[in-house]
């Protein structure tokens, strides 16, 4: 190691530093491992040498950098390597090559790392983030577990950059918050500082950022921002050994060194730091490789908790159970105890002995909260389960509830019975005959469709019916409940366990949860409604100026690509606006520069396992946020493999086949969403091959999975904005492996309901999570952007999805309302910068209850009137004289509605009767009355 040092000083470039700046000697390990580690350093340093000499001769030939090939640099058969790594036995690789380093940097680096060490498609492992930072179990941290896991290199590499602008933004915060008058803060202008003041992202590095300014109070900015970049390379590394058991272990026993190394997108040169200053310190922290959820965790979406319930599940059926038992670890205990509580999902069950719900679902304390009672069932809209369900929504912020039944339920058994013998159940002795008396409707039921069946027969239909029927009672009895649902913030499924096979059948939502709730819940439809993979997507259609040409420069780069004539490019200037963000994987190895051919700079690259957003607040998440409000460009780009080992592993963990870490399961929660949906809808296909459906399970999966991390982004007000406005696009494509080839399958199919649905819940929970909506105030309270038009379900739309008694509560299908949304819009000569145009409503907003109560005497009043009598003598409809209550200024404001079957306008809360004439506020009637004769032939609501 000493005589390689002295040739690598001998040897380096006047650019080009690379001696370590951290604690000199490395701890732990032996002698194989060391020399392991130090011979991949070494690769990387020559290979940085020979990127600085490219750099250099380009920059002086001004030149395009020539084909890969003619480099001679091997990084021309990516697609070759990475083929043969999926070729061998059990998937194994043809070839086994072990990686040489992981490595993490900026998503805003200007050049990637493979290029900056020259290294060939195998050789790194790649993830990148604004900021190159983590946090404690993000998507970060399980990106770098599943990587040492699954490949184990010997070396983890945080990189730095210089002039990292998401450094140089944290620091003028710091320096705002200081009052500090310097006029280097023009250099980050006030508007973005205003809008960045709450970003997580940015918290994250003011550490390092104040460090920098205590280390030098008096350094220009440049100075302070060069060296706070520096800081937070170690910060990271600190993080990783901190939160990551894997790390931690791997390097106290010395089979991986984490190193810092710094990178400077002028010179191409990169300073190779060396370990963190208190690297052996960190091998004695030992952290627990699992976690157990606290108040301080973000609530899981509906939609998460249910894949993790079913994988639980699953793991205790297939005898790999074991999540709950907490191994003796102190420091989980003492966060159960003092972190509070933050559970991912209600269970509503039995208190039969015999079905243990932490158990059955395989899940830790902290994770479930448990109410049981004989028969699950509710008996009293006041009573203490649903305050306790309630105090879960509101308090602990759950987003599932879960009404569990199960097989060979004694109240259920008793309650048909008692129907068999005709038993007035109110003279049974104690409370056991009010108890039954909620279960005696589902038993009724199933003896009248099954009266010739056996009673188990019986018993085993009236579970079904009851766990509905126990539904039905929390949203009717329930206001909280019933207002979460109605704004699909929250879910409520059943399932009913066999207590004999351990297995849990899913029953879904309620097969009628629209009409329990009032209105058409478009993003219910949506996951409840088979998926159909998209073949192909018109790049040109609707979509700004600017996006179409983002997206033709990717596609030409791209053919370039895969007909091998791409180049080598040069990284761009620092002052280079992006036109494009990419969101893909980092588990597979071709640099996403490379794969559309761009110069590096051109496009801001963020990788991480499965090309998942993760939960706001984390580190993925807020890089994604940054970037957008930073640069505006007018593509996000999800990109995602087509066979990628994530979509593999989430598929084996929804099965309950392996449990992995808890950093990994946090990005493998994520892609269960889509596994199990993948999974639902092919295993329904009788007609596949075995192989067939595995084949159908990973391409639904895939492009499911796709856009499950669009609709997680527009979770985020501040991307749900610049997309509503068309300012940026939100697309999705696949990169197929083994050829490289990306297809686009354009933006996600429901976007508009997607954004509509998470307007309706930022507006609904602005005053906190208890906030309520009275039944009957609901149409008054939509917003205009809510209203929808009802079409008839037509024998070419898809079918939705039935549950077990039946299809879902009206076969009517939402559509945009014309005028709304960007697609409406950028068809103009404004394009995506138009401003949004007012809505066409389908109907005036009224209460219904308040238009009853008021007809007849409205009537009896207008009938007095001679014109009204000499109108309505005609054989004219009274609503036709009068115009829509909204005091437009212009006809597009007035929307006329035919009455046709094909086009029968409706409230999103119910339909209004027919039969009752609009009623028009004397104040309004006068400022739309010149519009009726050119609509006289319409009826309105």
């Amino acid at each position: 190691a000493e005589s390689r040092g002295s040739a690598q000083k001998m040897h380096d470039p006047p650019d080009v530093a690379s001696t370590s700046g951290g604690s000199g000697d490395f701890c732990g390990g032996n002698g194989a491992d060391d020399a392991l580690q130090d011979e991949v350093l070494f690769e990387l340093l020559e290979g940085n040498r020979k990127y600085v000499r490219w750099l250099r001769d380009h920059r002086q030939s001004g030149d395009g950098g020539g084909d890969a090939e003619a480099r001679g640099d091997g990084m021309c058969d990516y697609l070759q390597q990475i083929e043969e790594d999926k070729i061998g036995k059990n998937r194994a690789p043809l070839r086994p090559v072990q990686p040489k380093a992981l490595v993490i940097s900026c998503s805003r680096s200007f050049s990637p790392m493979d290029h900056v060490f020259s290294a060939d498609a195998r050789a790194l492992i790649s993830i990148r983030v604004c900021g190159y930072t983590c946090t404690g179990a993000d998507s970060v941290i399980g990106s770098v577990e599943f990587a040492l896991a699954e490949q184990a290199p010997p070396v983890l590499m945080v990189v730095g950059n210089a002039r990292n602008d998401v450094v140089a933004a944290a620091v003028a915060m710091v320096l705002q918050r200081r009052q500090c008058a310097s006029p280097t803060l023009k250099q980050v202008s006030d508007g973005f500082l205003k809008e960045l003041k709450n970003s997580s992202l940015i918290k994250l590095l003011e550490d390092a950022a104040e460090d920098a300014l205590q280390q030098q109070p008096d350094g220009t900015f440049d100075e302070i921002v060069d060296l706070a970049c520096r800081m937070n390379v170690w910060r990271t590394i600190e993080t990783l050994h901190k939160h990551s058991q894997i790390v931690c272990a791997a390097a106290a026993e010395g089979s991986l060194r984490v190193v810092g190394a710094y990178f400077d997108a002028q010179t191409g040169g990169v300073l190779i730091m060396g370990e963190h200053p208190s690297a052996c310190e960190f091998t004695a922290l030992n952290p627990s490789g699992d976690v157990v959820r606290t108040a301080g965790d973000q609530p899981v979406p509906a939609e998460e908790a249910h894949a993790m319930l079913v994988s639980g599940n699953n793991r205790y059926a297939n005898g790999k159970g074991g999540l709950t038992v907490v191994q003796g670890d102190d420091r989980l205990l003492k966060q159960l105890s003092e972190g509070g509580q933050n559970p991912v999902s209600i269970v509503m069950g039995c208190a039969d002995s015999r079905a243990p719900i932490e158990i059955l679902f395989d899940m830790r304390p902290g994770d479930l909260f448990v109410l049981r009672n004989a028969g699950n069932t509710c008996p009293h809209n006041q009573g203490s389960l649903l305050g306790s369900a309630e105090y879960s929504v509101t308090r602990l912020h759950t987003k599932l509830l879960v009404i569990a039944g199960h097989t060979q339920c004694g109240a259920v058994t008793a309650a048909i019975q008692a129907v068999r013998k005709n038993k007035d159940l109110l003279s049974m002795s104690g409370s056991i005959g009010e108890l039954l008396i909620d279960i005696v409707a589902a038993a009724k039921r199933a003896i009248d469709e099954l009266p010739d069946s056996s009673l188990a027969e019986q018993v085993k239909l009236a579970t079904r019916y009851n766990v509905f029927n126990t539904i039905r009672k929390i949203i009717q009895g329930s206001d909280i409940i019933y207002t979460g649902v109605k704004v699909e913030e929250l879910q409520i499924h059943g399932c009913i366990y066999d207590i004999f096979t351990g297995e849990i059948e899913w029953l879904g939502e309620h097969p009628e949860i629209e009409k329990l709730c009032g209105r058409e819940m478009p993003m219910h439809r949506w996951n409840s409604t088979p998926y159909n993979t998209v073949q192909s997507w018109d790049n040109k259609s609707g979509r700004s100026a600017r996006a179409v040409n983002a997206i033709r420069m990717m596609e030409d780069g791209n053919t370039r690509f895969v007909t091998g004539r791409w180049h080598y490019k040069s990284p761009t200037g620092l002052d280079v606006t992006p036109s494009v963000i990419v969101l893909g994987g980092s588990e597979y190895r071709v640099p996403i520069e490379d794969l559309f051919d761009v110069d590096p700079g051109r496009i801001i690259v963020q990788r991480v396992l499965g090309s998942v957003a993760g939960m706001q607040e984390r580190t993925a998440f807020s890089s994604i946020e940054y970037s957008i409000a930073r640069w505006a460009p007018p593509v996000l780009l999800v990109l995602v493999e087509s066979s990628s080992p994530i979509i593999e592993a989430a598929i084996k963990q929804l099965r309950g086949q392996y449990l992995p870490l808890a950093p990994i399961r946090v990005v493998l929660n994520h892609v269960m969403v889509s596994a199990l949906r993948a999974v639902q809808q092919a295993e329904k296909n009788s007609t596949l091959t075995s192989a067939g459906q595995e084949l159908l399970i990973t391409q639904l999966a895939t492009e499911l999975n796709c856009l499950y991390s669009m609709e997680m982004m527009l979770a985020s007000k501040n991307i749900r904005d610049v997309v509503r406005t068309g300012e940026v696009e939100l697309l999705a494509a696949i990169m197929e492996t083994g050829t490289g080839k990306i297809r686009f399958i354009g933006p996600h199919p429901r976007q508009d309901d997607v954004i509509r649905a998470a307007d309706l819940r930022e507006r609904t929970y602005a005053a906190g999570p208890a906030s309520i909506l009275s039944r009957e105030d609901w149409e008054n309270y939509l917003p205009s952007w809510a209203m929808v038009e009802r079409r008839p379900f037509m024998a070419d739309d898809a079918e939705p999805t039935t549950g077990a008694t039946g299809s879902v509560g009206t076969t009517a299908l939402l559509k945009p309302v014309e005028g709304y949304g960007h697609a409406a819009r950028c068809g103009t000569s404004e394009g995506a910068n138009a401003p949004p145009r007012t809505p066409r409503l389908a109907c005036p907003v009224f209460p219904l209850r308040a238009i009853a109560a008021l007809t007849p005497l409205i009537l009896a009043a207008l009938l007095a009137l001679p014109s009204f009598a000499a109108f309505t003598d005609a054989g004219t409809r009274p609503q036709e004289r009068f115009p829509q209550p909204f005091g437009a200024a212009s006809s597009s404001m007035v929307n006329t509605v035919d009455r046709s079957p094909r086009t029968s306008a409706s409230w999103v809360g119910g339909a209004a009767p027919s039969d009752r004439p609009a009623v028009v506020p004397s104040h309004l009637a006068h400022q739309n009355h010149h519009h009726h004769h050119h609509h006289h032939h319409h009826h309105h609501h």
